[in-house]
């Protein structure tokens, strides 16, 4: 008979496609692995692995048997999860996908509150860009997406929590360092340095660059918020940076100097996302009211 831990060797493996990192994700050596898929192999009596000293590569019926695997894995974590629901809502582990934007300056409002009220919650918390942590969650590695603008999906449940402003970083000394509050059309003109794709700040940027007659810069781009803070102090150009990174990181950077945009201000939607089948829907309405109920006021005027 198969088991569970036949069923999550599958499907690690044909994530990865590689013994050594499907093996370190499972916490089993390679050898334990290999006779893992071995013998559900021969439970089922077909071949699900090709193996090669270069490659591993999944059968057709490979392919079929891991995705049906997934699911199967994911019915049975909803069990467990409806039943330790009922003991006790906002319990045992929540395994959270964030931007890696957004996780580090937003979080640190919502968990004092979450371990004082909800002391045997056990955050696993994973960063990604968008695309991912939808696919992650959609494979059921994820039980919630916090990220920007998340696509509708009828598979998905999209709540939206509120809308994140994006500020101004300018060099020293430049132009527009004088005016307290900037508007768009200010921006006229200007190179804006962006980061890459996928942790959605770029889409906002570039709608601001089209309405304001501005541009992306051609030839930088940034992997991470401190990143573009330190192109900007080197006098590269103009950037835009979400509201919670500045208050946490870039006010007090004496570097650069910060400008917020009159209301209303240039921004992103930030949205909790989990999968409609889940049993854990009840537990995760009550976590956006946690969310909602403890932002911190750069945010609070504009939740909802």
């Amino acid at each position: 008979m198969l088991t569970l831990r036949q069923l999550r060797s599958l499907t690690v493996l044909s994530e990865t496609l590689n013994f050594r990192r499907a093996a370190e994700r499972l916490a089993l050596s390679q050898p334990a692995l290999s006779v893992q898929i071995a013998q559900m192999e021969e439970d089922l009596g077909v071949l699900l692995v090709e193996r090669t000293r270069r490659r591993v590569l999944m059968t057709p019926v490979g392919r079929a048997v891991a995705e049906r695997a997934r699911a199967i894995l994911r019915d049975v974590a909803d069990l467990e999860d409806l039943a330790r629901q009922a003991r006790r809502p906002l319990s045992g582990t929540l395994r959270v996908g964030v931007l890696r934007t957004l996780g580090p300056y937003l979080l640190p409002h919502i968990l004092r509150r979450l371990r004082a009220d909800h002391p045997d919650l056990k955050l696993y918390l994973r960063e990604e860009p968008g695309e991912r942590l939808l696919t992650d969650l959609g494979h059921g590695d994820l039980d919630l997406a916090l990220m920007a603008g998340a696509p509708a999906d009828d598979l998905l449940t999209v709540t939206r929590l509120f809308r994140e402003p994006l500020w101004a970083a300018l060099p020293l000394g430049h132009r527009l360092a004088g005016k307290a509050v900037l508007e768009p059309a200010d921006l006229a003109g200007e190179q804006l340095i962006m980061l890459e794709i996928g942790d959605g700040l770029r889409e906002p940027a570039l709608d601001l660059c089209r309405s304001a007659g501005a541009t992306e810069h051609p030839d930088f781009r940034a992997t991470s918020l401190d990143a573009l803070r330190q192109m900007v102090a080197t006098g590269l150009g103009v950037t835009l940076l979400p509201a919670l990174y500045v208050e946490a990181e870039a006010l007090d950077d004496d570097n650069i100097v910060m400008r917020p945009f009159a209301d209303p201000a240039p921004g992103r939607f930030i949205d909790l996302v989990w999968r409609r089948t889940t049993s854990r829907a009840d537990e995760f309405r009550l976590l956006v009211r946690i969310i909602l109920d403890n932002l911190p006021a750069v945010l609070s005027t504009i939740a909802g």
